[in-house]
């Protein structure tokens, strides 16, 4: 079936929601044999970043065989590193303290200030000791996606950019969903049970059902350098007591915290000034030159947790939780996911197909567990081996190996391979084009999630344009829609660019969007 007709006929199982959970969600249902339709209002993983698989050195509370599964059926989207805690003279966390909580659940080592200066020189002079554990980074966008795709394999339909705009009712029980699709077409589909899979908007999902559901949302913020400015992963205390965490993966730096409750309107996510001054005031105190390295962007999240009173928001999000809607409020066809790190959304998955099935009558736990990821199924060539084979620099086969793992030879089968689309992250032509063809790439935004596209310093710059070119011609855009194309993505990406800039940093984007005879939409 085409990508572009509207969906029909009845499912077993229709997930709404392609964050990270719902996709694991969607697989999990169509190994176990059952047929499945997901569907996400924006792209796959949207929500999604890249962050520590364990939760740092100061996480005790961590399911260590998914974390450890994870590693293995997804080695290729996840990179090994060394995460930190340093000791800071006028107070910070107690390492005493860190290393009983961890003892029995993770090993730890304790360092000297010299050696921890050596494994991290960055460090300033008074820090006197040091406690490091081992973690996994791992890229959100590429894992959502892995699990999208590995359904779509095992026979489920996935159409993102396509919105639940109602559910189908039969009295009380839920029988099914309206949806409007990109091109605002709007379908019924039937299905046996229906899953809430949406994230923080899983209580406005739930309410069409008449059903209430109480959440926490928590607001992520991330300040994002394209380059490694540090050896180690490291925690910092906030001024508040909230911790800070710099993450090393893949060549970037990813500098991030819990910013509190969310209570304002999803779709109008802003990062400020003072959000990205409170990270960089915890981080130069474990990282004093942090301030000389420019960052390239900032970007804001919502995440949703089970909701707890009095309870820090940071803490919500180590749990997850399914609902039964019929047993908890009489609405037979819904179950609801929601919450969790990811480390264990193939848990959260689990347990919520496990519930989908004990309605359904069927559906025997599937090799979902330790079946590898897309990817990660056979063993990848060496970085040297395939660009000699396929004529490109090294610096783009390590890029599409990080993405694309044991597959990564299909994806330079076309002609195109020798030639970039974006040169500050090596994306190929190739790449991009099967990004569009086998990948569910719709928009510049979604290859930025995708592929990486206009991730460098540029932040599209040098590479919007030519990207527009390559992706209209694939997907039949017009010359008129190549370019509002373009200057979608650069008001997009002008977003998360605006908080981070210094004079110099304004310098460049006045004189980038000068060059195109103005400012994207009217900035």
């Amino acid at each position: 079936m085409s990508q572009s007709e509207p969906p029909r006929g009845l499912h077993d199982v229709i997930v709404i929601g392609g964050g990270i959970t719902g996709a694991g969600v969607g697989r999990d249902l169509a190994l176990r044999g059952l047929s499945v339709l997901l569907v996400e209002r924006g792209d796959w993983g949207g929500g999604a970043s890249t962050e520590l698989l364990h939760g740092g050195a100061r996480s005790a509370e961590l399911d260590r065989d998914e974390a450890g599964r994870l590693q293995r059926v997804a080695g290729h989207l996840a990179r090994r590193c060394v995460a930190m805690v340093p000791s800071l003279p006028d107070g910070g966390p107690g390492l005493d303290a860190i290393e009983s909580a961890l003892r029995g659940s993770r090993q730890c080592e304790r360092l000297t200030g010299d050696e921890a200066r050596r494994l991290e020189p960055g460090l300033p002079a008074h820090v006197a000791a040091a406690l490091t554990v081992v973690d996994w980074s791992v890229d959100g966008h590429r894992l959502a996606w892995a699990n999208v795709l590995d359904a779509a394999r095992a026979g489920a339909r996935a159409l993102n950019h396509t919105r639940a705009v109602a559910l189908l009712r039969d009295g009380a029980a839920v029988v099914g969903v309206r949806l409007r699709g990109p091109d605002g077409a709007r379908s019924e589909v039937r299905a046996r049970v229906v899953v809430n899979a949406a994230g923080p908007r899983a209580p406005e999902v739930a309410a069409l059902a008449g059903a209430t559901l109480r959440l926490r949302s928590t607001r992520h913020v991330q300040v994002v350098y394209d380059r490694q400015i540090a050896a180690v992963a490291i925690s910092a205390d906030a001024v508040d007591g909230r911790e800070v965490r710099l993450v090393p993966h893949g060549g970037a730096t990813f500098l991030g915290a819990v910013a509190g409750d969310h209570h304002g309107d999803l779709d109008a996510l802003e990062v400020l000034p003072g959000d990205v001054d409170h990270l960089l005031q915890a981080a130069e105190r474990v990282l004093p030159a942090i301030r000389e390295h420019r960052p390239v962007r900032a970007r804001a999240a919502v995440r949703p947790a089970p909701f707890r009173w009095r309870t820090p928001a940071d803490a919500l999000l180590r749990r997850f939780e399914v609902i039964e809607h019929d047993r908890r409020d009489g609405v037979a066809g819904l179950v609801t996911v929601v919450g969790g790190p990811v480390a264990q959304y193939r848990l959260a998955a689990e347990r919520a197909a496990d519930a989908v099935c004990a309605r359904l009558g069927g559906g025997a736990r599937a090799a979902a567990v330790d079946r590898p990821l897309p990817g990660g199924n056979g063993v990848a060539p060496p970085v040297r081996a395939l660009a000699a084979e396929h004529g490109i620099t090294a610096l783009a086969a390590a890029r599409i190996l990080g993405r694309h793992g044991a597959e990564a030879p299909e994806v330079l089968q076309d002609p195109r391979r020798g030639r970039l689309v974006c040169r500050c992250e090596a994306l190929t032509e190739a790449e991009l084009v099967h990004a569009a063809r086998h990948e569910q790439v719709r928009t510049l935004a979604d290859a930025f999630r995708r592929v990486g596209l206009a991730a460098g310093p540029c932040a599209g710059a040098a590479c919007v344009e030519r990207a527009a070119e390559v992706l209209g011609q694939e997907l039949g855009w017009s010359p008129s829609q190549r370019r509002e194309a373009g200057r979608d993505y650069l008001t997009g990406a002008w977003r998360g660019r605006a908080p981070v800039l210094d004079r110099w940093g304004w310098a460049q984007e006045e004189l980038a969007y000068g060059a195109r005879r103005g400012w994207p939409g009217g900035l």
